[in-house]
């Protein structure tokens, strides 16, 4: 029976702090009082004794008790002063026994359970200001201790969670009131599912609660029987990860859906290939990727396997440059791919990431687009060919139709043909030089050239070309100027500028060529540190026309650029002086004012100062008295007596080669390709002493006929003539024998000719 006393209630009334709880929880006086084992006139009387000793209206004159605020915090005070009293009297009391029922210390253990409740207040407090959820059941199940931030985890269940409670009836009340969440179909499985983890105490699980918010529950086994619960807060780790994954898979898609194959593959499997790559290698099974076969490339054989010739996965490409395959698909179909192969980690491990790019199109249109470029450059240079050599035929025709009408003036015809031999050698150069335009390999044999005396046949040869309304003027500031050049191409060079300066002067003007030496600065230097240190003699030519637009000016010496209409220029013209003055050691410089004209400056490493002719006279050359004018023999039998098979299939080139040979008194049979030379050669029974040979023919070439005759006569000198470089011919076998075979390079001179003959049949 609860004892009640009419006195104030001290501050700490256990018995009227019960009742009153278990009035507020059953709502009755009758109830209470037969819950707490006391009749309900006692009852009545402790809550009102609570009532005047707190001064706080706690329940209504009549009718069931209604709790006011103040009621409401009292009550939440009583319930956890309760719960720790019962729970420290159970604990210093019987602390072994199962008497759940409330009771009241003995008196000679009060001041004991003062301190035990002192304790446990204690601790409730420091577990009330943790961070985490947290919980205490005891070996019965019945909840001990539990904060508020546990509580807040469950809104719908905070009334239930209060010490004394069992797991099983907080389980309950879940189900009832929607806790347990909307899925539940067996209330009563779910409930013994609970049950049986509670008591295991699994590994921690992570869960939406009803607040809304994720935690990681974990249970843990105490030692005397008990489970604590931890709720710890994840959801911002919750809202990482799902961000993370949202992340994962928006990159997945766009892995899967690139136009590009991505295989990742670890040197022994592949790990992952997207859509691109299966429908690429023709499978969509990575087991079976590594066996496709690749049909021919610089890493990889015809046939084999391209993962077969990876290296094993390093941190470091094993390729610079992506390796360009064919793959070929079951039906037979080519694909050209470029692999890009690099490194990567996949769980910690060295793999390659290959990217496979389906270039097929991309090469198809490139071919396509270089083939019409390439048949456009064939246009422009076949009209700046004949725009060259219109330019020749012009001083060829020019000063052929001048020595015929005077044909009785001798020295006026000799000046008149040896203007047309220059010619012929410029034109000749101009077919070398664009023979070797944009070849990377050494420069053109050279030798020293006095610049003046070029120029001073560049006036005569001008002429003609330039017409009446053109001056060319001549500033030679340093007349004993040397470079080390080929002439013709000096020559063919100024001509270039000069006719670009006539272009730039449509009504006329004046065109400059000065010669005068340079001491290079070190801007100079810095500009065009290709050119060797040292003197330079600077070939300046300037002109009064329209001058360069500054837009462009960056461009003239590009291949095929021209400002000219249609048809009226090909953009080859500076081109050829660039390549022609770099190829030389040189370097070229151009200065222009919209309306004030144009400067060229070529500049050549200055070569030593010969004696007067010296500059001009090519080396092994043939005296000319040695061929007479009159193209016979005049003083008597040849030194020496010697018969020549010559074939070649042009016939002008032929009679005049076959000319140039009799006039030195050689017995010449001529034949017109490689078939007619084998059968002439046959019939004579191979008594030949030396064959000419052109290289290019029908039906059989010039290599071949040398090859076939070397065969049975082993020690025939022989001598290939061509318009083709000798190393654009297969001919290393044959140039070997440099004592017996020779080749000489069209057009033919007949000094040379001579010389070349000479020195094989001596």
């Amino acid at each position: 029976m609860m004892e009640v006393r009419s006195a104030p209630a001290p501050a700490l009334d256990i018995p009227a702090l019960r009742g009153f709880v278990a009035l507020a929880d059953t709502g009755s006086f009758t109830a209470a009082a037969l819950r707490c084992g006391v009749t309900e006139a006692d009852l009545r009387h402790a809550v009102r004794g609570l009532e005047d000793a707190l001064a706080l209206p706690l329940v209504a004159a009549a009718g069931p008790p209604r709790l006011t605020a103040a009621g409401s915090r009292l009550l939440d005070n009583a319930r956890r002063l309760v719960t720790l009293h019962d729970d420290a009297v159970r604990c210093l009391v019987a602390p072994d026994g199962p008497d759940s029922s409330p009771c009241p210390a003995p008196p000679a253990e009060a001041d004991a359970v003062c301190e035990a409740v002192r304790i446990r207040t204690v601790l409730a407090d420091a577990i009330g200001c943790v961070s985490e959820g947290f919980v205490l059941f005891d070996r019965e199940g019945q909840l001990v201790l539990c904060n508020e931030r546990y509580r807040a985890a469950y809104p719908l269940l905070k009334d239930v969670l209060r010490p004394g409670v069992r797991f099983a009836d907080i389980l309950r009340k879940a189900v009832e009131r929607g806790a347990a969440g909307s899925t539940v179909d067996d209330p009563g499985g779910w409930i013994e599912e609970r049950l049986r983890r509670h008591i295991e105490t699994d590994r921690p699980t992570d869960h939406r609660l009803t607040d809304g918010r994720w935690y990681r529950i974990s249970e843990h086994a105490t030692r005397s029987g008990g489970v604590v619960k931890i709720l710890t807060d994840i959801t911002e780790l919750k809202r990482h990860e799902e961000a993370l994954a949202r992340s994962e898979e928006r990159y997945r898609r766009l892995v899967e859906t690139a136009p590009y194959g991505i295989v990742v593959w670890d040197g022994a499997r592949v790990r992952f290939a997207n859509r691109a790559a299966a429908a690429l290698l023709d499978t969509d099974d990575p087991a079976a990727m590594p066996a496709v076969p690749i049909v021919g490339s610089d890493v990889v054989g015809d046939g084999e396997p391209l993962f077969a010739v990876l290296p094993p996965p390093a941190p470091e490409p094993p390729f610079a440059a992506p390796l360009e395959v064919r793959v070929a698909g079951r039906d037979g179909t080519l694909r050209e791919v470029e692999v890009g192969v690099h490194p990567v980690e996949v769980e910690g491990e060295a793999a390659w990431f290959l990217v496979f790019d389906d270039v097929t199109q991309r090469n198809r249109a490139e071919r396509a687009l270089q083939q019409s470029q390439k048949m456009q450059a064939i246009g422009q240079l076949a009209g700046g060919i004949a725009h060259e050599f219109n330019n020749m035929l012009t001083a060829i025709g020019g000063f052929a139709q001048m020595a015929r009408r005077t044909p009785g003036d001798r020295a006026r015809v000799d000046q008149c043909l040896g203007e047309i031999v220059k010619a012929t050698d410029r034109a000749a150069g101009l077919t070398g030089q664009l023979l070797s335009f944009g070849r990377a390999g050494p420069a053109e044999p050279a030798r020293p050239v006095r610049v003046a005396d070029q120029i001073e046949e560049l006036r005569r040869f001008l002429h003609p070309i330039l017409g009446e309304r053109y001056r060319v003027k001549t500033d030679l500031r340093d007349a004993d100027a040397v470079v080390m050049i080929e002439p013709g191409l000096l020559h063919q060079t100024l001509v270039n500028l000069a006719i670009n300066a006539r272009d730039a002067m449509p009504s006329g003007g004046t065109i400059t060529i000065t010669i005068d030496r340079a001491d290079p600065d070190e801007a100079f230097r810095w500009r065009h540190a290709d050119v060797e240190p040292g003197p330079l003699v600077a070939v300046t030519v300037r002109d009064t026309g329209n001058g360069i637009d500054p837009a462009i000016i960056d461009r003239i010496f590009e291949p095929f650029f021209t400002t000219k209409e249609q048809g009226a220029g090909t953009g080859l013209g500076l081109a050829l002086v660039y390549s022609t003055v770099t190829r030389a050691g040189g370097a070229v410089e151009v200065a222009s004012e919209p309306g004030e004209g144009a400067c060229f400056t070529l500049y050549f490493p200055a070569g030593r100062t010969v004696p007067g002719g010296e500059a001009d006279r090519r080396p092994g050359t043939v005296p000319p008295a040695v061929i007479p004018a009159a193209g016979r023999a005049e003083t008597g039998p040849s030194p020496f007596a010697a018969t020549v098979l010559l074939v070649e299939d042009e016939e002008q080139v032929r009679d005049f080669i076959r000319l140039t040979l009799e006039d030195m008194g050689l017995r010449v049979a001529a034949a017109a390709d490689g078939q007619e030379a084998l059968a002439v050669f046959a019939a004579a029974g191979g008594a030949f002493d030396l064959v000419v040979t052109d290289l290019v023919m029908p039906h059989l070439g010039g290599a071949d006929v040398a090859r076939t005759l070397r065969r049975e006569c082993p020690d025939l000198p022989i001598l290939l003539i061509s318009g083709y470089p000798p190393q654009d011919e297969d001919l290393n076998d044959l140039l070997s024998d440099t004592r017996s075979v020779g080749f000489l390079h069209k057009p033919i001179e007949p000094d040379a000719l001579a010389d070349r003959v000479r020195s094989l049949v001596d």
